[in-house]
């Protein structure tokens, strides 16, 4: 009856008043407000209460480390699982070396490293795995670390489209970590539009992952130059990829020399939560090292 009426979707299903499915498929109101509560019930999504959250927290497993013990506890054990983190920076402030360190941290658990600037860097890669306290060279670091180069939006796409899903049945994966979100989007011949389209879904592609599996997902992110007078730095993407993300860090260099007497000076950076649902607006800072990512007072 519906189909020959013209109705054929849910969308109009929902949004037709009873009257006008009445008067398209002669059905008694009894049956239009039935069909419209099973249509209704089935693409509605799941609710999810403060009491259910609080006793997912409560089992433990919430949180991905970052292998830094005060950027952790700023993050009260690092990123979330099942949201979308963004961190951003300046050119050289460290967001890859806080991406290598976390991928080599959770190595048992499984990481998908996605490169889209550079090939990812194995020589560091390799210099982290052996500065670990528990470094073991019989051990394969790398064998839970799977890598993508992509250049492209729509390989982009396609990635998280059609191959995560797939590598997600064979293996387990803790975080998904994306260098850079903003490289494959940041050409002259960008169609802004189509952008912010490509943006939402991937945005929403990842999230649903993030949650059905229980995973986080970490996206390093470029800068641009403000149009105002106050010189700051803002993250690239505007405002169609600031809305789908759930918590956002900005890493900073500073000029402050740590370590005089190394021969490359070790220069403070700094952390900033700028937001997020779960978290305070905190500031931490740390250097990189030779061994990574360290706290101030770290040990040489």
């Amino acid at each position: 009856m519906l189909d020959r009426g013209g109705i054929s979707t849910k969308k109009q299903i929902i949004t037709l008043s009873v009257w006008d499915i009445k008067k398209y498929t002669n059905l008694s109101i009894n049956d239009i407000l039935f069909v419209k509560n099973i249509v209704s019930n089935s693409v509605c999504p799941n609710v999810v209460t403060g009491s259910i959250l609080k006793s997912e927290n409560s089992c433990g497993h919430t949180h991905v480390s970052t292998g830094c013990n005060v950027i952790d506890g700023v993050l009260k054990g690092g990123f979330r699982r099942g949201t979308l983190t963004e961190i951003y920076g300046e050119s050289g402030c460290g967001k890859t070396q806080l991406s290598l360190q976390v991928a080599l941290n959770n190595w048992r658990d499984g990481c998908l490293f996605i490169c889209t600037e550079d090939l990812f860097p194995v020589k560091r890669f390799e210099e982290l795995k052996r500065a670990l306290p528990t470094f073991d060279s019989d051990i394969d670091y790398g064998k839970n670390v799977f890598v993508e180069h992509i250049t492209e939006a729509s390989e982009l796409l396609a990635c998280i489209r059609l191959r995560l899903p797939k590598l997600l049945v064979k293996h387990k994966l803790s975080i998904v970590i994306i260098d850079s979100i903003a490289a494959p989007f940041r050409c002259e011949s960008t169609n802004y539009i189509k952008r912010a389209e490509e943006l939402r879904e991937i945005a929403i592609i990842l999230t649903e992952i993030a949650q059905k599996h229980n995973l986080a997902i970490l996206c390093i992110n470029q800068v641009t130059a403000s149009f105002d007078e106050s010189n700051t730095l803002l993250p690239s993407l505007g405002l169609a990829w600031s809305n789908m993300i759930s918590t956002r860090i900005m890493i900073k260099k500073t000029m402050t020399v740590i370590d005089k007497k190394n021969q490359h000076n070790c220069y403070m950076r700094e952390l900033l939560v700028m937001f997020a649902p779960d978290l305070s607006n905190m500031v931490t800072e740390f250097v990189i090292t030779s061994r990574g990512i360290q706290p101030i007072n770290f040990s040489k």
